[in-house]
Parts: C-alpha cells; structure tokens; sequence
C-alpha cells in the first residue's frame, strides 16, 4: 500500500518476547503530503467518537469510550490510513460501506491524537478532536473518577454538533446514574 513512501519502525515500550512486540509507523516520519491528505480524508469522512453503552456489571450502569473512525464505501483510503498509523481494525459496515477504527486507549493517546496534532483539522473537527483528546486524558485516568465521569459527559454533549445520540448526558445522568449532582434526578 505504501510502496512509495517509506515510514520509519519503531518498536513499543512492551514488555521483551516475540509475541509481545508490536511495530508501529512513528508519527514524525509520516510524509507530510500523506499525512496531510489523511488529515483531509478524516475531515470529510472520520469522526471522534465519545460512546456511552448501558452496562448492568458498571458501577454507574454506564460503559464510557472512546473510538475515532473513518467510513467509506472504497475500502483503499482506509487501509491506507490503517498502514499509516499501524494501528486499528477493518470491518465492513452497513450498506457495502467500510469503517477503519481505532477503539484502544492506548493507540489514541500515543499514534491518532500525536497524529492530528501533527496535522491539525480546522473548524468544528478541530473543536471535536480538542475535546476528544481532553476525554481520552481523563478516561485513561484509572479509576475514573464522579468528576470525570461528569466532564466526559460534558464534552461528549458538545461534540459532533450535538450528533445522533441514543443517550443524552441529562439522560443519562437522570435516569441511570446512581447519585447524580443536584438538580439532575435521580435513578427512577
């Protein structure tokens, strides 16, 4: 796929053994030009996802994470993007669409937000990926705590232009959340 750009290996901080190792492109020596053509690929089509999914076996009831994805119906850009990166899964979608994911905390704090960092998005995609990148610092937070559980919350409701969302943060939090802050009900 990336026959004529050279990406330079760099090998993880994992623990020594074979199946342990795992090489990853470095962001600095992703060329320019690609990473640029990247960046505008995931401005049209990607998008910095905050997912909140019911879970009886969470103290909260609530699971909390975070993906970036890039859908399209030809999958080459996209495994194009996964070999740029060296990171995340190809699945086919609905509607003989494609979406390449990244879901991992650790490859969206260490390869995909350095990535936009390098290659800033501009407009409401940059304001996306800004609180994207401040939810991914408080979810690798171990535990996490009422407080970051609150802000996450709150930066995934400003997030995509309010997006489609099956659960609103007010829902959320009025519904299902044990001990909710005044003012936001309760569990019912």
């Amino acid at each position: 796929m990336l026959d004529a750009v050279e990406l330079v290996l760099e090998v993880s901080d994992n623990a020594s053994g074979a199946d342990n190792q795992q090489e990853r492109p470095s962001i600095v020596a992703i060329p320019p030009s690609l990473g640029h053509y990247l960046a505008g690929f995931a401005h049209g089509e990607g998008s910095f996802i905050i997912a909140c999914r019911q879970r009886a076996d969470y103290a909260r009831g609530w699971k909390i994470s975070a993906a970036f994805n890039v859908s399209q119906s030809d999958p080459e850009p996209l495994m194009l993007f996964r070999e740029a990166l060296g990171c995340g899964t190809l699945r086919r979608g609905g509607s003989n669409g494609w979406y390449s994911e990244v879901n991992s905390l650790r490859d969206l704090r260490s390869v995909v937000i350095p990535f936009f960092e390098r290659f800033p998005l501009m407009g409401a995609k940059a304001k996306d990926f800004q609180a994207f990148r401040s939810a991914v610092q408080i979810l690798s937070r171990s535990p996490l705590g009422e407080a970051g559980y609150l802000e996450v919350l709150r930066l995934r409701e400003g997030m995509n232009n309010g997006g489609k969302r099956r659960h609103t943060m007010m829902g959320i939090l009025r519904d299902y959340t044990p001990n909710p802050p005044n003012g936001t009900g309760g569990m019912r």
